[in-house]
Formats: structure tokens, sequence, C-alpha cells
């Protein structure tokens, strides 16, 4: 039997024979999973083992898909062909709205006050929070759909980290599969180490940077030592190689990675983020940070224009060396060494730090998931997202290696932001095969005390707010050495409490007590 569902104005004798047997099939099953209950209307034609039969026996749909990414004047090109494979499979086309990173957080909240239809979008823990859109109920509950339509989802991403995603013991969100530990460090234009005798072996800490950086603005009068703007997020990108796991980007509290009691600190009163701001103070003053490193929009242009010696704080991955190399290598990825600071550690925020939710208002929340499931099992489907169409915007080196077309008119180059990263072209020789250094990274990392705990904010939401204020007014200062945290975050601390950090800090403590007690 197709599952196009039933059609109306049939003989109506036939229709009042079957009514009884309807009501009582209809009363025996889970309604929940379902295609007429998932799609809120729109029937999806897939069988309880994610086997979506086949498309001719699905609607037509189209997938609207929303991203935080460039806008390419391919786009549209590229969008059509991925099309193509979907209907095909799903008999579904894609809508997909990418929207430029600093304007996302902003589209995404008013596409969901607004109640605008949406089937995918972008969150993370550091835009369009995901905790925040669970608890104000702008995504679906996607627990009983991952299994059902997304099974290959589900074989990719290691099953720990699922917890990790988890509120109150609901999915609300995919995990995009990617190296799901952090490992925070630098990348350096391997032509000054050389130039001045060192190796990145010698940098243990960030301290043990200064003596190069000096000899960087020693010696290159047009070079930056160091890349750094205000609104950079060092506690997400550095915050291990401190010690401290941190919750948001906004948030002061934190707990020390080490500390089995789990007690919630403020991180601006904890001295390994003290001495991280004076280290930073005193690059200022040397020189090694450029004065307006506060105020700056965008480091990009002056990094591509090879301006700067050393990247800000990042995230060290298998192929961070490959990808940057445009910014720290002169488009040579053998010259961009990797420094890291500490061993790879798995958290819930590592985590949740790129999802895809099924948002509230999407219209056939199957469809959706039976999509992003082709992203995880369709390399072409992924790698077109990724890099649009061969021929055009690519050529073939070999099987799983690509150049970029001069002047391509797409190249999103960002598959940490959606399904596999694994399924992925590597795009330079250097770059090392995702399998098995991906799942290699993922299998050496340190997992968190804490992982799968969610801190959830509801409580404390005005706190928060007004928290996030303070932290505006003196972060980019502080982090960029401009201020001097001797005088300035006495200030802070103080507007901190006031704004009613103690309470935060308390609710904090209060649900990770009670977290670890239930397990």
């Amino acid at each position: 039997m197709k599952r196009k569902g039933l059609k109306f104005g049939t003989v109506s004798l036939v229709l009042m024979l079957c009514v009884g047997l309807l009501l009582s099939a209809c009363g025996s099953g889970n309604e929940k999973n379902s295609p007429s209950a998932v799609n809120s209307g729109t029937n999806s034609g897939t069988s309880s083992k994610g086997d979506t039969g086949s498309a001719s026996e699905l609607e037509p749909y189209v997938i609207t898909w929303y991203l935080p990414q460039n806008v390419f004047p391919d786009a549209k090109l590229v969008q059509d062909a991925m099309s193509k494979i979907t209907k095909e499979k799903i008999n579904a086309t894609l809508d997909i709205k990418l929207v430029d990173w600093g304007t996302y957080d902003q589209k995404m909240q008013a596409i969901a006050a607004s109640g605008e239809k949406a089937d995918l979008v972008f969150t993370s823990n550091w835009t369009n929070d995901y905790l925040t859109n669970v608890n104000k109920g702008a995504f679906l509950d996607i627990t009983d759909l991952l299994p059902q339509y997304g099974p290959d989802i589900l074989k990719q991403v290691p099953p720990a980290a699922w917890d990790a995603a988890k509120v109150k013991g609901k999915l609300y969100a995919m995990i995009n599969t990617q190296v799901l530990a952090r490992t925070p460090g630098v990348l350096i234009n391997k032509d000054y180490l050389d130039k001045y005798g060192y190796n990145v072996d010698q940098f243990k800490t960030l301290a043990d940077l200064t003596p190069f950086l000096e000899k960087v603005k020693a010696g290159e009068q047009d070079k930056y030592p160091f890349s750094l703007k205000g609104d950079v997020d060092i506690m997400n990108n550095y915050g291990v190689a401190i010690g401290l796991e941190s919750f948001s980007s906004k948030n002061p509290g934190v707990v020390r990675i080490n500390d089995d009691s789990s007690k919630v600190v403020n991180l601006y009163e904890t001295q390994e983020f003290v001495d991280l701001l004076k280290q930073m103070r005193e690059w200022y003053e040397k020189g090694i940070i450029r004065k307006d490193a506060s105020t700056l929009k965008d480091t990009s242009s002056d990094e591509l224009a090879g301006k700067y010696v050393t990247s800000t704080f990042t995230v060290i991955n298998p192929d961070t060396a490959a990808n940057q190399a445009s910014r720290w290598g002169g488009g040579d990825a053998s010259k961009v060494a990797a420094v890291e600071f500490s061993k790879p550690y798995m958290s819930t925020g590592s985590i949740i730090s790129t999802m895809t939710a099924v948002a509230r208002t999407s219209k056939d929340p199957a469809r959706a998931v039976m999509f992003y499931n082709l992203l995880y099992s369709d390399p072409e489907l992924f790698n077109m997202m990724s890099y649009g169409i061969e021929g055009t915007h690519y050529t073939k080196v070999s099987d799983d290696l690509i150049k970029k077309i001069d002047n391509a008119g797409y190249w999103v180059d960002s598959g940490w932001e959606y399904g596999n990263i694994f399924n992925s072209y590597r795009t330079s020789e250097t770059q090392p095969k995702w399998y098995p250094a991906g799942p290699d990274k993922n299998a050496a990392a340190i997992p968190s005390k804490l992982l799968g705990f969610s801190f959830d904010p509801t409580n404390v939401k005005s706190e928060l707010a007004q928290t996030a204020s303070v932290v505006d007014e003196f972060y980019a200062g502080l982090i960029t050495g401009i201020a001097d945290p001797d005088t300035e975050l006495p200030k802070m601390n103080a507007k901190l409490k006031k704004a009613g950090l103690d309470k935060i800090l308390s609710e904090m403590q209060s649900q990770i007590d009670a977290w670890k007690a239930s397990k």
C-alpha cells in the first residue's frame, strides 16, 4: 500500500465501512513516528527502518535550510544541481539560505519569532544558541525521528557524543560529524620560524611564544606578530589549555577540568584566566598585538595578504594547516606550522558547537531529516555542497584530491558546518585522509567529567542577560591587552556581582550536582 494517504471523494459507503478499522489501527500504532504525524500535514512515505522507499511515493517538498556562510554568485547553480540528487532520492528540492556570519544570529531570532517556515538551521553554543532555542521551543524534538529517518547519521557520530546534545533526555539537533575533540593552539608561518631559529616543539605554553614574537616585531616592520581582535572567543578555542571548561561565551561560570568536585567558579576571578589576560597585556605593551585590536571587525584581508605571522587562538585538527595555507603559508600548506597547547579534549561544548536542528516551523520534519541523512551517506552530495560542481568550480587531481578553479563562483569549504566532514575531498596534498585521521583524533580525546551535562539557563535568564552586558563592556579591551587587568578586572567583577553573578553560579552548581547524583 502506497503511503500517499487516502484521497477524499471516494464512495462514502466505503469510507463508512472503513472508519472503525482505521480508528482501531491508528490507536494501536506509535502516532509520533507515523508519517502523517511527523509531517505536520505532508506525507513522508518512510518506513520505520529509515528506508525512504521510492521517491515517487513521496509528495514533492521544498527543504529550506539556513546556514551561516558567505554568499557565492553560483550558489543557485549548485543548489539546483544538489536538488537533482535529492529529488531523485527523496522527491525534495532545496532552498539553501546562506546568511552572512555577522547577521546570522539576529536573522535566526527573527525567523523564530515570526513563525516563518524553516526546515533545517545551523545551531551551536556560539551562534543561534542551541540551549536557548530549545528552551523557547524553536527546535523540534527529533529523538524518535533520528533513528527512523537518519540511520546513517547515527552510524557516523560516536555514540557517547549524543549525550552531549540531549536536553532533559531529548534530542533537538543532529551532530555534524567532524573532529569532536578540541585541541587548542595557534598556526605560524614556518618561514619566520626558520628565519629566527625556532621550531614548534619549543612552544608548550603561550608564554613560550614571547621570545619568537619579539623577534618578529623587531625584524619584520611590515608584519603583525599575532592576530587578535576583540570578539574572539578565547574560552571556546583555548580554555582547555589553561585547564578551564566553559559552557557558553557569555556565561562567566566555568569549572576546572581537573577538579573532581566540579565546583563552579567565576572565570574572571580564576588565576588561570587572569594570567592569560596579563600575558595579552604584556604582548600589547610590546607591540606584538596591534593597537587597534579591540575595535577590529575583520582580520581576514590582512591575514590573506600575509601581514600576520601567527594566528589567533584556534583549534588544531588534522586538516587545519592545509585549510589555512592561504593565510599562514602563502598558499603552501607545508609552510604552516601548527602548535598544540594540550591534548584533544571532548566536552559538551566542543560537541554542540556545530549542529543542525529541525525548526519548529518545518512543514515536513521527516523529510528534513531524510535530506540531512544524505549528507552523511552520499559523498557526492556532501562534496557538491562544499566545493560545487566538478569542471565548473574544481577539477579532480585524484580520487579524493581536488583543485579549485581560479575565480570559481562557489567554494564553501566548511564541511564542519554540515553533515559528515569525513566524506570530504582533500584540497591539498598535505592534507591527511580523513580516515583514519579524524576518527583517531576523536578516539585519543580526553573526555570531560561533565560530558553530557547541559546547563539550563531558564531560571537565570535575566541575570545572564545582565552579566552578558557587563562582559561586552570589558571583554574586548581585556583580551586584546589594551585594558590593564589589574585595574579593570576588579571593576568588571564588581559589576558582574551586581548583575546577578552569584545567582548564576549557584544555579549552575545546583544543576551539576543534581546531574552527577542522577548518574
